[in-house]
């Protein structure tokens, strides 16, 4: 999702350096990969300093933001 809004910005005449990106993921591989993934592309994010479930564990819990893009986790067992 990051990487397509990356791709929104420019190709709306957006400028990248403008904007900010927080996020987290409660799975460890997908975690470093979204990180990996990012730096690759040169995007600054703050994916948070591990893994962890937005629900039970907010690693941003004093962020306002002017726009979220979610992910629901409609894949996860249990997640209610």
């Amino acid at each position: 999702m990051f990487v397509q809004s990356k791709n929104f910005i420019e190709n709306h005449q957006g400028n990248i350096d403008n904007i900010s990106v927080y996020g987290q993921d409660s799975n460890p591989t997908t975690w470093k990969m979204a990180k990996m993934n990012l730096a690759i592309r040169g995007i600054e994010s703050n994916l948070g300093k591990h893994d962890a479930d937005t629900f039970a564990n907010d690693l941003h819990p004093n962020l306002k933001a002017d726009f979220i893009l979610a992910n629901p986790p409609f894949n996860l067992k249990n997640w209610g």
